[in-house]
């Protein structure tokens, strides 16, 4: 693969991160795996015929903490036999929304591989984001999927692309197991007993119509949430790693909203 390669700054590897947290879905490219037929040839002796070709699909995602992708998916679904067959998948994040010129958006495209795993931390993850998949997450043929990250293509526009390695674009989050910890409770204590935060921030920070808002999740670089139809996201000025960080980073957030009304 020939690539035009620059070392990527970490405000380039911040934005990837970002656009990539921001999503709630993207599109997932594997290889078709290989079709055989029977087909008769002369003299009477059967031949077989095999085939591949690109195939790409839809599906919803969630960023653990250090932005490693992780998607809930049917193992009867085309793509999920696909990877069994050749685990190399593409993944296309697109942060091109709300633009009168798409191309001039933002996206990234991921190259890895993606394997089943069992990992209920996770899984709880992804249902908090996607509340509605709780309707088939018990279902046998559901699984949770990792995608192991190789590298990132960054494009923020036009003539702004650059390739990304995936320990450049990852988190480092070694120093961050606290807060990894106590995401759930965390979200239930938010959601429960400070909503008027959640929904302060929402309308006069992020400037969210009124509604519903719940945090869904947290992480060093950030906390999401949404009401039910629409998926936002609040950034922290600076990395948070516990519990005590992440108080004072939320308690600062919703004054800061406050004094905006």
């Amino acid at each position: 693969m020939n690539k035009i390669k620059a070392k990527p700054n970490s405000s380039e590897a911040e934005k990837a991160r970002n656009l990539m947290r921001w999503a709630t879905k993207a599109y997932i490219a594997t290889e078709l795996s290989p079709d055989t037929k029977a087909t008769d040839a002369p003299g009477g002796k059967a031949t077989t015929v095999t085939s591949s070709h690109p195939y790409a699909s839809l599906s919803l995602v969630v960023l653990d903490h250090d932005a490693t992708p992780y998607m809930m998916l049917s193992d009867l679904a085309d793509h999920s036999q696909n990877m069994a067959h050749n685990p190399k998948t593409g993944i296309l994040f697109d942060g091109t929304a709300g633009y009168r010129d798409p191309l001039a958006g933002g996206r990234v495209t991921l190259i890895g591989t993606m394997q089943k795993v069992n990992d209920e931390r996770m899984l709880q993850r992804f249902l908090a984001r996607h509340p509605a998949s709780k309707l088939y997450a018990g279902f046998k043929d559901f699984s949770l999927y990792r995608y192991d990250i190789q590298e990132a293509h960054l494009i923020g526009g036009f003539a702004k692309a650059i390739w990304v390695p995936a320990e450049d674009l990852k988190l480092d989050c070694t120093g961050s197991q606290e807060l990894i910890a106590a995401e759930t409770s965390i979200i239930d204590h938010m959601n429960s007993d400070h909503s008027d935060a959640i929904s302060v921030i929402a309308e006069q920070t992020l400037q969210l119509d009124p509604g519903k808002w719940r945090m869904c999740g947290i992480d060093p670089e950030g906390w999401d949430l949404h009401n039910g139809h629409v998926h936002a996201r609040c950034t922290f000025d600076q990395l948070v790693t516990n519990t005590s960080e992440a108080r004072n980073a939320l308690v600062s957030q919703t004054k800061q909203a406050r004094a905006s009304q």
